[in-house]
């Protein structure tokens, strides 16, 4: 028998929490599928089964936050016997305290309903047995959700892995949150995860940074044009692949935007790693396109096409969304025209697109009809003062003006 571990995933990762196991307790698996699926403050990927076994026992159920190290499971060799008691010693064993305070609460619930140390039944039986026999099953946060209502637990069902109990299972069965007349909960949200990174790092942002933002509006004519020559050359890009060349060649001509500030100096990077927002289930997520100043066109829209299918199956890697220099932020699609971003710290810039829509303005004194795109530009002054945000802002502009 052996133990399924937190792995680190990064070199920044301290914790992870586990939201899906891809088996049950008693079923066998195989080394490269994946076993389970965990959430860092960056990403959420699965991670597969290093060799072939049989899982025993799920120790940190799905919703858990855990250190990295944690035991996660138990599992034992394919065609291997084991009791309960085998269980708890491999995991005493590895957990250097006794057994019995190796285990979390649910896997306790489980553990009072295993059969004597000298039963030597299957894993699948011996599973099975304990889930129809043994007390309640619920998460920590389920028993004190539980607590705060006023719900019996014996009279709520289990929608998690193996018939556990969770929050949104007790707050069903309560009705009302506390008393009449208070609105009915009809979620919780953990904030955990990705959605904690984000809200930690845009809270530490608008507290830490003091920051301006600039404005343009410019004419899209050549932009859309090209998007449309390039789509019938048979090139898959999209606007926001025109505006991330745009973003990296504009860099080269004022530099100073693609940098960090730490208390002690100014770093300034040559490669242009532009991040781009992703709507996905799980929240915004902002992979990154390493050197996109070196990328033609072709390879920045399969790059970005790669990252998004990622993204929104929840397949991002840590090197995926890591070392970016500065963020486009595109949200046209959604009908959005104008917005004031706030910098992605630690970069110094951040460039907000809004929708690209037709408009009447003046030109040479006649009222004609254009294709206009509003761009605000966030700027961390601390990094880059006001003369050599509007060089950048004018040069992105100019760049956009003439096609991207």
């Amino acid at each position: 028998m052996y133990t399924i571990r937190l792995p680190r995933l990064g070199q920044t990762m301290e914790s992870g929490t586990i939201t899906q196991w891809h088996f049950a307790e008693g079923d066998r698996f195989t080394a490269g599928e994946p076993l389970y699926d965990v959430e860092t403050e960056k990403m959420n990927t699965e991670v597969e089964a290093k060799q072939d076994g049989v899982l025993a026992r799920i120790v940190t159920a799905s919703g858990d936050n855990v250190p990295v190290g944690t035991v996660l499971a138990v599992a034992a060799e394919v065609g291997e016997t084991f009791s309960g008691a085998d269980i708890e010693a491999v995991l005493g064993e590895h957990s250097g305290q006794p057994a019995e305070a190796a285990t979390t609460e649910s896997a306790s619930d489980e553990q009072a309903s295993q059969p004597p140390s000298g039963d030597q039944a299957p894993a699948r039986e011996m599973a099975v047995a304990g889930l129809a026999q043994g007390p309640v099953r619920a998460v920590p946060k389920a028993r004190r959700v539980a607590r705060q209502l006023g719900v019996d637990l014996e009279s709520v069902r289990g929608s998690g892995q193996n018939g556990v109990i969770r929050v949104s299972d007790v707050e069903s069965a309560s009705g009302t949150a506390g008393y009449v007349g208070a609105p009915r909960v009809a979620e919780r949200i953990p904030v955990r995860g990705v959605a904690k990174a984000m809200a930690d790092a845009m809270t530490r942002s608008w507290r830490e940074i003091p920051q301006f933002v600039q404005q343009i509006s410019l004419d899209a004519t050549a932009l859309r044009a090209r998007l449309k020559r390039l789509r019938y050359e048979g090139v898959q890009v999209t606007y926001t692949d025109l505006l991330i060349a745009a973003v990296a060649s504009a860099v080269s001509e004022v530099p100073a935007v693609n940098s960090t500030f730490t208390d002690e100096e100014i770093i300034r990077y040559s490669d242009v790693n532009v991040s781009f927002a992703v709507a996905a289930d799980r929240g915004l997520l902002v992979p990154v396109v390493r050197q996109a100043n070196r990328l033609p066109i072709d390879r920045i829209g399969a790059t970005t096409k790669e990252l998004a299918e990622r993204a929104r199956a929840g397949k991002l890697r840590a090197t995926d969304i890591s070392d970016g220099t500065i963020t486009v932020s595109n949200l046209g699609a959604f009908g959005v025209e104008t917005g004031t971003p706030i910098v992605n710290a630690p970069q110094s810039a951040i460039i907000f697109v809004g929708a690209l829509s037709d408009r009447a303005i003046v030109e040479d004194g006649q009222v004609v009809v254009r294709p206009m795109l509003n761009i605000a530009v966030a700027y961390d002054h601390r990094v880059i003062d006001g003369m050599t945000g509007a060089k950048f802002t004018s040069a992105l502009k100019n760049r956009l003006e003439a096609g991207g």
